[in-house]
């Protein structure tokens, strides 16, 4: 999810668990809350070895379980504000929310690792969904302004916003199961909102998508062709790939450049990650250095960052 959604669910969650309701404890809350997406500073080999190993080891539940009470050790000796234990509680909530809502995306997450690799992409939230996200901002916001917790019917609306934030989790997950068809397919909602839905399907010789609304409206249906045949032109990388994004991938071949898309984002003529991984030169294909491919980079690169 964006940086302001966990901001605020991690800045309400410690206000829920913090018997000292105050900004202070809202914001530190919040900040540590975005620890696990500092992976994005680290270095890589390559565009696409970056793509794959942003939300590994920082996503990890065993890691962060780790982490916690390190980080509560830090927190108890600079804020005297709770004690030890809620410290631990706290970071430890807020760093859990964190990953299991990313993994609720269609980004890969790597919930389990060292045990296993496997990227968790539930796909049932967009990556920005105010709906999601506005009741949390609306109750850390008072707080900051007002230096009080707002109330409704002598409620808190810091819990209100809690429940109705994952009971709509829930709802999009519900609403997802009844759209997703049968076999190797996947459906996920377009940008902000929870009642478009883009359905994929991979089959043999075609990848077809299509739109659906939540009254089971279906819109056009559009196909390509499946050209996974190709990956023996760079099939170490392709593999890679493959594992990462579940074989949602497809691949094309664009000015004597073989392009590695990834289909779980954007749409499959024109996705929002792709790569080139080979180039055609001097009658036969040369693997290199993989790199985001240029026109779809210009044209999408910052949205697409948006969904990591």
């Amino acid at each position: 999810m964006d940086s302001i959604t966990q901001f605020s669910l991690g800045a309400a969650i410690g206000i829920a668990v913090s018997p000292k309701k105050t900004a202070k404890v809202a914001l530190i809350s919040g900040l540590v809350a975005t620890i696990p997406d500092l992976d994005i500073f680290l270095s890589h080999a390559d565009d696409l070895t970056s793509t794959i190993k942003h939300r590994g080891f920082s996503h990890a539940l065993f890691y962060l379980s780790l982490i916690s009470p390190l980080i509560a050790v830090l927190l108890y000796k600079c804020f005297s504000l709770i004690s030890y234990f809620r410290w631990w509680l706290l970071v430890f909530l807020v760093l859990i929310t964190h990953t299991i809502l990313d993994s609720l995306t269609i980004y890969g997450t790597s919930l389990f690792l060292p045990f296993s690799d496997f990227k968790v992409m539930i796909g049932s939230i967009f990556v920005i969904d105010p709906i999601y996200t506005l009741p949390l901002i609306i109750s850390i916001s008072y707080l900051f302004i007002k230096k009080k917790l707002l109330f409704v019917h002598n409620i808190s609306f810091n819990t209100i916003a809690l429940i109705f934030s994952q009971v709509y989790l829930l709802s999009t997950f519900l609403i997802q199961q009844a759209i997703v068809p049968n076999g190797k397919s996947f459906a996920t909602p377009t940008p902000f909102n929870s009642l478009l839905w883009r359905v994929v399907i991979m089959e043999d010789d075609y990848i077809r998508q299509y739109f659906v609304d939540i009254f089971g409206n279906k819109g056009m249906e559009i196909k390509v062709e499946n050209r996974h045949y190709l990956k023996n032109i760079n099939s170490q990388v392709v593999n890679k790939y493959a594992d990462f994004s579940s074989d949602f991938y497809n691949l094309a071949i664009d000015n004597n450049k073989l392009i590695l898309q990834d289909l779980r984002m954007g749409n499959i003529k024109n996705p929002s990650f792709s790569f080139v991984v080979a180039e055609f030169s001097k009658g036969k294909w040369m693997a290199v250095v993989p790199s985001r491919n240029a026109m779809n980079f210009q044209l999408k690169g910052m949205f697409a960052n948006e969904q990591l």
